[in-house]
C-alpha cells in the first residue's frame, strides 16, 4: 500500500540548522529584531487594515531549475516580528472539524484574550490547562511581520542525481479533489504540492514553525509560533521541502466517457501537453512559466502556511464543456521553460503520491466498494506527469474552493 499522509506530522526541536544562501544562527539567535521591516510604513501594519503584504515562506523550498520566485525576506534572515498576533494554545475536535484554541489578545491588557470591549479587559486568560503548548503566533501577510526559510538549488539541498536533476519524492494533489464531488456552478481550487525528503536528518533545513489560528479556506489565518516570553521563534524539523519548477503546467479536458469505463482509451500527446483519445479538447492548458497576474493563469505561490504550492481555482460555471462529467486535471512539464530547461522528474520507484486518511481507510475497508465521491490521483512516470479524473454533478450550490493542499501535510 502507498504511504499516506501519516508520517508527515509536524515536530518541533531545537536543532542545528542549514541556512541556504545565508549565514547560520542558533536557534535562540533567532529571535526578534527590534528595528521593524526594512522599508515599511512607519506606524501602518494588518491591524489597522492599511497596508498588508505577502506571505512568508516558512516551509523550505527548492528551486529546481534555479529559477527563483520572489519571497518577503532575506536569505537567513532574523525573523521580524512587530507586527498582529495570536495567542493559540492548541485544538480541539476531530479531524476534519478541528477547531483552532486561540485568541486575539486583549488591547487594554494583553495578557488576556480580547473581551471585545473598549476600555475594559476582562477576557479569559489564555490557555489555561495548555500551558505548555501556549505560544504567540505572529500572523501572515502582516508588513510588521517577515521571515525567510531555507530555499536554493537542488544541489545546494543536496538532493540533485549526478547529471544535476531533481527526482521527486512525493506528490500532494489538496484532499478537497480527493474527498468530494463537485458540481456544475462550484469553484474548485486544484492544488498540488510537490516535496523532497531530506537525505541527512541530522543537518536539518531551516523551517518555521506555523499554527493556525482562525478561519477556513480563503479565510483561514496562519502566524510564526514564537516563545512566551522572549518571542522566540519555533524551528521545524527541517525534513521536508517543497519544490517550485516554472516548467509545471495544467491541462483540464473533458472526458467523452465515464471515468470508470473500462474501455476508456486515452494517450498523452507530448506536443500539445493533452490527452487525446475518449476527452475533448482543453478548457485550460497553461504552464507557470508564461503565467501573469490574476486568476486566468497557472501559477505557483506561497499559502498561508507559508509553503510554495501551484494552485489554480476552476470557475465550473465559467470554464466548462458542456456541463455535467468527468474532467481529467492533469500536472505535467514542459520541455522548456523560458529560459529554463526542465530538470523536474516523476521517477519509477522514487516518486509516490500521498494518499489521504480517509482514502487510505476506504482501501483497508472490509466493504462492498461503491463510489465514495471524490477521485484517485495517478502517477504517470513514463510521461513525467500525474492526473486526477473529478467528478462535476448537474447539481446547485456555489462550492467553495477549499482544499488548502491536504490538513494532514507538514
Amino acid at each position: 500500500m502507498r504511504r499516506s499522509r501519516r508520517w508527515l506530522g509536524v515536530v518541533t526541536a531545537a536543532v542545528a540548522l542549514v541556512f541556504l544562501g545565508g549565514c547560520a544562527d542558533t536557534p535562540t539567535d533567532v529571535a526578534l529584531a527590534k528595528g521593524g521591516v526594512p522599508g515599511a510604513p512607519e506606524g501602518k501594519g494588518k491591524p489597522n487594515g492599511e497596508e498588508t503584504a505577502g506571505n512568508n515562506l516558512s516551509y523550505p523550498v527548492i528551486w529546481s531549475e534555479g529559477v527563483q520566485k520572489v519571497l518577503p525576506g532575506t536569505p537567513g534572515m532574523v525573523p521580524v516580528v512587530q507586527g498582529e498576533w495570536w495567542y493559540w494554545w492548541g485544538t480541539e475536535g476531530a479531524d476534519p472539524d478541528i477547531t483552532p484554541l486561540s485568541c486575539l489578545p486583549d488591547p487594554d491588557d494583553n495578557a488576556l484574550c480580547d473581551d471585545g470591549v473598549e476600555g475594559q479587559a476582562t477576557g479569559a486568560t489564555p490557555g489555561v490547562g495548555h500551558e505548555a503548548d501556549l505560544v504567540k503566533a505572529f500572523v501572515q501577510k502582516d508588513p510588521l511581520n517577515q521571515w525567510q526559510a531555507a530555499s536554493g538549488t537542488p544541489a545546494e539541498f543536496g538532493v540533485d542525481q549526478l547529471d544535476g536533476s531533481l527526482y521527486v519524492d512525493w506528490i500532494d494533489w489538496g484532499d478537497n479533489l480527493e474527498s468530494v464531488d463537485w458540481y456544475t456552478k462550484s469553484q474548485v481550487r486544484t492544488e498540488v504540492v510537490l516535496f523532497q525528503e531530506n537525505p541527512d536528518p541530522l543537518v536539518p533545513w531551516l523551517e518555521y514553525g506555523m499554527r493556525h489560528v482562525d478561519g477556513w479556506g480563503i479565510d483561514e489565518v496562519h502566524g510564526l509560533a514564537a516563545s512566551i516570553p522572549g518571542d522566540v521563534p519555533e524551528i521545524g524539523p527541517g525534513s521536508m521541502a517543497t519544490v517550485f519548477s516554472p516548467c509545471a503546467r495544467l491541462t483540464i479536458q473533458k472526458l467523452t466517457k465515464d471515468r470508470d469505463d473500462p474501455t476508456l482509451s486515452t494517450t498523452w500527446n507530448s506536443e500539445t501537453h493533452q490527452w487525446d483519445g475518449d476527452v475533448n479538447a482543453p478548457i485550460f492548458n497553461l504552464p507557470v512559466w508564461s503565467a501573469g497576474d490574476g486568476p486566468g493563469y497557472y501559477n505557483a505561490e506561497i499559502n498561508v502556511k507559508g509553503r510554495i504550492i501551484f494552485g489554480y481555482t476552476w470557475n465550473v460555471r465559467r470554464l466548462n464543456d458542456d456541463g455535467a462529467g468527468d474532467y481529467r486535471a492533469t500536472f505535467s512539464f514542459d520541455q522548456t521553460c523560458g529560459t529554463a530547461t526542465l530538470n523536474t522528474f516523476f521517477v519509477e520507484g522514487v516518486t509516490e503520491i500521498i494518499v489521504p486518511l480517509e482514502e487510505e481507510a476506504l482501501l483497508t475497508a472490509d466493504d462492498d466498494g461503491g463510489d465514495t465521491g471524490g477521485a484517485t490521483a495517478m502517477l504517470d512516470t513514463g510521461n513525467n506527469l500525474t492526473y486526477i479524473d473529478i467528478r462535476i454533478l448537474e447539481r446547485g450550490g456555489g462550492g467553495g474552493g477549499g482544499g488548502g493542499g491536504g490538513g494532514g501535510k507538514p
